[in-house]
């Protein structure tokens, strides 16, 4: 029992002799012989992933001569399974290049619709998933709140920015006047100059606030109205 083992260890460290066999009796066009040695070149040998795509795709081309189709077809979707690029000898005839060509085609293609459940013919079973159906929106049902915000996401950023630069301009302001206050009631003329200096400047920056606010108003509105989507009681 050891020995059979370790024979066949041995053996199978060497190339797949079944799989020699097998091209040879298709070259010569025995293709009832090349599909028995390519039967034991699959279960009586270790073959390699490129030894076993080999063996898929000549029973493949052995089959479709024998004109055995469908095990054909079967045959050829394994090999490609295998490797994906694989490709058939450069002697074969048209007819199987053709047949080939849509096995791997086939391969490729997107699965099937699902079917409909509901149907009265419909052979599937009563858990299966529904098929998704797409409808409308009922009237009166607003839209979800995440595409809303994608949509409205500029005129929200103006808004915001108008509000917060209003808030600034009206504190700038305020400490302007606190200022010009603290200066006309200064006992020296530095203090008088430093603080209406820091009054001019609060100044300055509450009235760019409020510009920038002002003009952040305006682009809301606008972006707001380039973004509104009439609702289906105003559509035509």
């Amino acid at each position: 029992m050891i020995s059979s083992l370790v024979l066949t260890a041995v053996l199978a460290a060497g190339p797949n002799p079944f799989l020699a066999q097998a091209l040879e009796h298709e070259q010569n066009l025995d293709f009832e012989r090349c599909v028995e040695r390519l039967k034991q070149a699959a279960t009586q040998w270790q073959s390699t992933p490129d030894e076993l795509r080999e063996i898929e795709l000549h029973a493949g081309l052995c089959k479709f001569n024998l004109g055995q189709k469908k095990a054909a077809a079967d045959h050829f979707s394994t090999a490609l399974r295998i490797d994906e690029a694989t490709e058939l000898p450069p002697y074969t005839s048209p007819k199987a290049v053709e047949f080939f060509l849509e096995v791997k085609r086939a391969l490729r293609a997107p699965p099937p619709p699902l079917p409909d459940r509901d149907l009265p013919d419909s052979d599937l079973p009563t858990d299966t998933p529904l098929k998704p159906k797409l409808e409308p929106r009922p009237p009166g049902v607003s839209e979800p709140l995440g595409p809303v915000l994608m949509k409205r996401a500029l005129p929200l950023s103006l808004g915001v920015v108008s509000i917060a630069s209003f808030v600034t301009g009206l504190a700038l302001g305020l400490r302007a006047q606190s200022l010009a206050t603290e200066a006309n009631t200064a006992r020296f003329e530095s203090d008088f100059y430093r603080l209406g200096d820091s009054a001019q400047a609060h100044a300055v920056g509450s009235t760019i606030a409020w510009v920038i606010s002002a003009l952040s108003a305006v682009g809301t509105a606008v972006t707001w109205w380039v973004t509104s989507e009439p609702g289906p009681e105003s559509r035509p």
